[in-house]
Parts: structure tokens; C-alpha cells; sequence
């Protein structure tokens, strides 16, 4: 053995080497994946949201939105509460229209003890004072919240219209 140390530095290149060439593992998931039953359940509560608009009544949607629940509709202030939330439906849905719809798609996803539902839809609305019926289509996101009881509610709530913008306000109208 003329040179023991040029073998311990091949020996550790390739032990370096095979280190580097074997694929790592993916590190474990935290929280719980997307199952069957709450991408359904998921689906449900947004099924129910619907069909609980469609009654007009306000205090209806406390069976699928949490009472801190944060709505962002569009071109409006965010609602904080339930209590809010029930107050802005009745003030400017209900009071004001018949509302019927439908969910198109919804995408769900789903860690732990929460779930994001990204959605697309349509809601035709039918003014009580009268006039012809105006159907929407919309997109926006749910983020819901897994209750104690393993139910799912609505946490969260933003979306808006695919209608195009109108035209911008004249001059004179812009705020200084």
C-alpha cells in the first residue's frame, strides 16, 4: 500500500457521489389531504349557501357561514361577522330581489381543518320592484372552516362578476 490516503479520498467521493445521486424523499405531509367525503361536504355547504339565498332568508345563512365570517363582495366594503353578514344579505339582496343560482364548477381543496373551494357560478336575480330578470356569472373563492363537530362552514367569502367593467366616470365625478 503506497498511498492509503488516495483510498480514503476515493472512498469518500464515492460515498459523496451515491449521496448525491439517491432522490431524496419528500418530506411528509403535515395536516389532512383531500378525501372523498370533505371535497363533498364541501360541496354541499356550497350547494346549501345557494339554496338558502334562494329562500330570503337572512338568519338561514347561520347554518353555513361561521360567526366570524368575513364576505368580500364586490365593489363594497368587506362584511366582518354574522351578524353583519345577515344584515348586509337582507339589505341588499333580499329586501331588493329574488335570487336563485347555481354553482358551475368548484375546485376544492382541502389541509387540516380547512378547505379552499374556488368556484365559478351563475345567479339570476329578479327585482321586486319589478323588471326582467338579470342572470350573472361570477367566480370567487370560499375558504371554509371545519366546525367541532366535523361539519364544514364558510369562513370566508370573496368574488365578483365576469361582466365587463362599465366606463369610467367622467372628470368632473372623480374624488380630489
Amino acid at each position: 500500500m503506497r498511498h492509503p490516503a488516495r483510498w480514503i479520498v476515493v472512498v469518500i467521493a464515492g460515498a459523496t457521489l451515491q449521496a448525491c445521486a439517491t432522490k431524496a424523499e419528500p418530506p411528509a405531509q403535515t395536516g389532512q389531504a383531500n378525501t372523498e367525503k370533505d371535497v363533498a361536504a364541501v360541496n354541499a355547504v356550497q350547494d346549501r349557501e345557494i339554496a338558502m339565498v334562494a329562500t330570503g332568508s337572512a338568519d338561514s345563512l347561520a347554518t353555513v357561514i361561521t360567526s366570524d365570517a368575513e364576505l368580500m363582495p364586490p365593489d363594497e366594503p368587506a362584511v366582518h361577522g354574522l351578524d353583519a353578514v345577515k344584515k348586509w344579505a337582507e339589505e341588499t339582496m333580499f329586501s331588493q330581489a329574488s335570487v336563485s343560482g347555481r354553482y358551475t364548477s368548484s375546485d376544492v381543496t382541502v389541509s387540516g381543518d380547512l378547505a379552499v373551494a374556488r368556484y365559478t357560478g351563475e345567479l339570476t336575480i329578479t327585482p321586486k320592484a319589478g323588471g326582467a330578470p338579470v342572470t350573472e356569472r361570477l367566480k370567487g373563492i370560499h375558504v371554509m372552516k371545519r366546525q367541532p363537530d366535523g361539519s364544514w362552514k364558510i369562513a370566508q367569502d370573496v368574488w365578483n362578476s365576469d361582466a365587463p367593467a362599465g366606463p369610467p366616470p367622467p372628470p368632473s365625478a372623480k374624488k380630489k
